[in-house]
């Protein structure tokens, strides 16, 4: 059985769950919390960042980008990395996993849910960055898209897959309202 280790609002965590699903790879779920992962979780990665997965054998791969990397070369069904377009696929996946996630969806994440669990009050200027950068990307994103049906070209990647979730999570924290960025 291959075991994810994920955190259900980490949009890598999402997004590997909705590859593992496309692929039709069965998995177990295994939830930790994103800024208090258990000591368990810790010794077998030790920077504590999702996902994870520990393989049949027992190997431990780390990272979204990592893992799909696994993946396109252990399960040949369902080619989402088009060997035409592997390196823009990988340039805009990687975008997301690190600029996207660093500059809007974990700020937004801390201050609207995080600081809720710790009684604190969220920093509204930490709230208006990230909203701020959430217009920048999302621009660029629609630049992207209207120039193929999809993110990269004119067939679904991981690079749509990681915008899926991560637009997700933007959706359940409520910052997802297309109507504002006219």
């Amino acid at each position: 059985m291959i075991y994810l280790y994920h955190y259900f609002l980490c949009p890598s965590s999402r997004f590997i769950r909705m590859v593992l699903d496309e692929k039709k790879i069965e998995y177990q779920p295994l939830i930790e919390n994103l800024w208090r992962p258990s000591e368990k979780f810790l010794i077998m990665n030790p920077a504590g960042f999702f996902p994870v997965i520990k393989t049949k054998n027992g190997q431990l791969i780390v990272g979204a980008q990592v893992i799909i990397e696994y993946f396109e070369e252990h399960t040949p069904n369902h080619e989402l990395m088009k060997n035409t377009s592997k390196h823009e696929i990988r340039r805009i996946v990687h975008w997301f996993d690190s600029s996207f996630k660093n500059e809007v969806i974990l700020p937004l994440l801390k201050e609207k849910i995080l600081k809720r669990y710790q009684n604190l009050l969220p920093d509204s200027e930490q709230i208006r960055i990230a909203r701020s950068n959430l217009k920048y990307h999302l621009d660029y994103f629609n630049y992207l898209i209207s120039q193929n049906d999809y993110l990269v070209d004119d067939t679904i990647s991981y690079a749509d897959f990681y915008y899926a979730s991560s637009l997700s999570v933007l959706d359940y924290i409520d910052e997802l309202n297309f109507y504002q960025f006219d």
